[in-house]
């Protein structure tokens, strides 16, 4: 079962937008101001009408990377999509054309490519079909949200992910939550990856970045130094 979220204190678009995203696989939740959707802790997309609809989608992705459509004056357009909006619509756009928007929204999420069943990096293996992370052939005890942690910084291993694409990552897109989260369960798997040859380094007012450390080269042998003219080197008296 699928959530979409109306904001909207029009109650004819509401009830248009309800009608025409209606199906058994949907639930359909309608909020009149924003503070009622904050409270929510899963939803699959929003559609947004709002008095300040710029204001609105800066608040919206930073807590949730769920698909949202904005319905606004051209006016808004750019600044909400440049903020996070994935789509954009006139205020007359009908409610069967925002609901298709909608619907192809939410099966492209569901069309993005499987992960690799296997993840190296660094001195850890990952088998994310058994959910299991071996550092030098043991098992290394994660919770649930630290594995999922690893296994995406582990997929973008030398790039640097906010913590809002690293929360709908590995929370998921319908999480709504504040992206501090992420800051703790990082310093917990900081602790854990000891060892690893992998380093998670800060990225200052963005976010995060898996780094693999380079090992030092070893150090050549000394090589013995033949004699003068090609006669043995003296090794006794």
């Amino acid at each position: 079962m699928q959530r979409i979220a109306i904001l909207t204190d029009r109650l004819v678009l509401a009830n248009g937008l309800s009608r025409a995203l209606a199906s058994s696989e949907t639930e359909i939740v309608w909020y009149r101001d924003q503070h009622g959707l904050l409270n929510e802790r899963a939803i699959d997309a929003v559609v947004a009408c709002v008095p300040d609809p710029v204001d609105f989608t800066a608040v919206i992705r930073r807590v949730t990377a769920s698909p949202l459509l904005v319905l606004s004056d051209e006016g808004h357009a750019a600044t909400c999509l440049n903020l996070g909006a994935d789509v954009w619509a006139p205020l007359e756009t009908s409610p069967a054309v925002v609901a298709a928007q909608v619907r192809r929204l939410l099966e492209s999420r569901r069309q993005r490519p499987a992960p690799s069943p296997r993840l190296a990096v660094g001195d850890i293996s990952i088998d994310t079909a058994e959910r299991r992370v071996m550092l030098q052939g043991k098992e290394l005890e994660l919770s649930r949200r630290e594995y999922d942690l690893l296994r995406v910084m582990a997929e973008n291993r030398g790039k640097a992910l906010s913590r809002d694409a690293i929360l709908a990552a590995a929370w998921g897109p319908r999480f709504v939550g504040e992206p501090k989260t992420v800051d703790v369960h990082i310093a917990w798997l900081r602790q854990k990856l000891d060892g690893s040859g992998l380093r998670v380094t800060t990225i200052r007012g963005l976010g995060y970045r898996l780094d693999v450390m380079s090992m030092p080269a070893p150090k050549p042998k000394p090589v013995a130094q033949a004699g003068v003219m090609g006669r043995p080197t003296p090794t006794g008296p």
